[in-house]
């Protein structure tokens, strides 16, 4: 039994018609200014981060402080303070530092 090719692709193109549509000029739609990031990191750390940020949520109570706003000021001072920690990064690589 033969297929009706023709019907088969104007059912493909019209399916398609979609994605044709929103694919020029559409303006970006996304301006939150936090992502979502998957990152292996060891068990230990994220173990101790986790119960710093508990000690440290607890000792500013009533301020709230979220998790997320925890880990982006230990970033900002770790990127904040790149020379001092050089060669703590050197040595963890186990490449001898300039």
């Amino acid at each position: 039994m033969p297929r009706d090719t023709s019907s088969a692709d104007e059912r493909i193109a019209k399916l398609s018609e979609r994605f044709q549509r929103h694919a020029v000029g559409r303006r970006a739609e996304n301006s939150r200014t936090r992502e979502r990031h998957s990152l292996y990191l060891d068990t230990e750390l994220i173990a101790e981060a986790s119960n710093a940020y508990r000690q440290v949520s607890h000792e500013l109570f009533p301020t709230t402080v979220n998790k997320s706003v925890f880990w982006e000021v230990l970033l900002r001072y770790g990127l904040d303070h790149l020379e001092e920690l050089k060669p703590l990064l050197a040595e963890r690589s186990g490449v001898s530092e300039p």
